[in-house]
């Protein structure tokens, strides 16, 4: 036995050359693991505190290192869009979503991302793509829906928008407002091109959607009226106190028209009663005196409104009390007076907003059904104070 020694370490000579190059190998590659690793939360730490340009340097060499990280080309891609290089970021995130190397989940999350950068770029016909993709995996499924409707809504593919809304509301999700949102703008079309049987069909549909849908009512006395049904736009237009009332500031007007062309002149007076009484503002106010000097003169109607601002002031109740003093004013220094006054009333109106986003805090001197700061439906309304309202 002792004879074979001297040749043992020689014969093992080998084995310990490849164990030592085994050995150096994993160490190199734990090395180049802990530096990556170490570089990747160096760069999630420049994110963190809101350094971008120096994550994009450190993600891109990382890139170059090791092509194999996932989870670094979406990071750089989405702080390319961020950047405002979407053209840098669809490169990345196209060529991951072609990739074969990746998981189910790791490309949809690229296809959401991709999605995103041409939607960012503008790039909306290219952006339905990636979403519809999404859709028909099963995954991130309420982002992509979310997308599509905006992407349809701004292409005023009204049809396409719908159905979306309508696979949502398979999840769960109450969307039947917003519906009714979009059947009231092909409505709106049709009523335009005067279709009016196809745009009164819509607004039924909308109303089946949500009974309390007030542009739908609105639109629906508008065609009543057009087709000569006043009676019935009449109770349309009533119909808007039980859908809600904060609207009707903007329907007394139009619904007053019509009353008074059919209606007797006490019933329209009482009618304005009844409503200031539940849903007092300025609108009703102004609309009943209006209907007070029709009916009995200038006096009667400045005395009734003079009682009516002792208890609720409000900056158009002067002017309307102004105007009606200028109508008996003779005397040139006082009519200049009241002139003077006025203007500075008009004035305050004009600088302060009469609607509000109850979302994102947009005012606007008019009414609008989507809002233009946040893009919700339905989520503007008179602001509670503003000009008496």
């Amino acid at each position: 036995m002792s004879g074979w020694l001297p040749y043992l370490g020689f014969l093992l000579l080998p084995v310990a050359a490849a164990s030592g190059w085994w050995m150096a190998k994993r160490a190199e590659g734990e090395s180049r693991h802990n530096t990556l690793s170490s570089d990747y939360f160096r760069g999630l730490n420049y994110l963190v505190n809101q350094e971008q340009e120096r994550a994009i340097d450190l993600f891109s060499r990382l890139l170059e290192e090791a092509p194999e990280l996932v989870e670094t080309h979406l990071a750089l891609g989405t702080l390319f869009r961020r950047q405002g290089d979407t053209s840098q970021a669809i490169q990345l995130h196209s060529n991951l979503v072609d990739s074969e190397t990746l998981s189910s989940e790791q490309r949809a999350l690229a296809l959401l991302e991709l999605g995103r950068d041409y939607m960012k770029a503008g790039l909306l016909d290219r952006a339905e793509q990636p979403f519809l993709d999404l859709v028909k995996m099963g995954q991130y499924a309420q982002e992509a829906y979310d997308y599509l409707v905006v992407i349809y809504q701004q292409e005023k593919e009204w049809d396409r928008a719908i159905e979306m809304l309508r696979s949502q509301q398979q999840t769960g999700r109450k969307n039947a407002p917003i519906i009714a949102q979009f059947l009231c703008e092909k409505a709106e079309i049709a009523r335009v091109s005067t279709d009016l049987k196809e745009a009164a069909h819509l607004v039924d549909q909308a109303l089946k959607e949500d009974p309390n849908a007030v542009r739908a009512m609105i639109i629906r006395a508008e065609i009543q009226a057009t087709t000569g049904q006043v009676t019935q736009a009449i109770a349309s237009y009533k119909s808007i106190e039980q859908q809600n009332a904060s609207y009707i500031p903007n329907i007394i007007q139009p619904l007053l028209t019509h009353y008074r062309a059919v209606g007797e002149p006490e019933e329209v007076l009482e009618y304005l009663s009844v409503l200031l009484q539940t849903h007092p503002s300025t609108t009703v106010l102004l609309a009943t005196v209006e209907q007070l000097q029709l009916m009995h003169g200038g006096r009667k109607a400045e005395q009734y409104l003079v009682t009516q601002l002792k208890q609720r002031p409000s900056v158009r109740g002067l002017e309307q009390l102004i105007q009606l003093n200028l109508t008996h004013a003779e005397e040139k220094g006082a009519r200049d007076g009241l002139m003077g006054l006025q203007m500075l009333t008009k004035q305050l109106q004009e600088e302060k907003p009469e609607y509000q986003c109850g979302q994102c805090g947009f005012q606007a001197h008019h009414l609008h059904w989507q809002c233009p700061g946040c893009n919700r439906w339905n989520t503007i309304k008179p602001i509670v104070g503003v000009s008496g309202e």
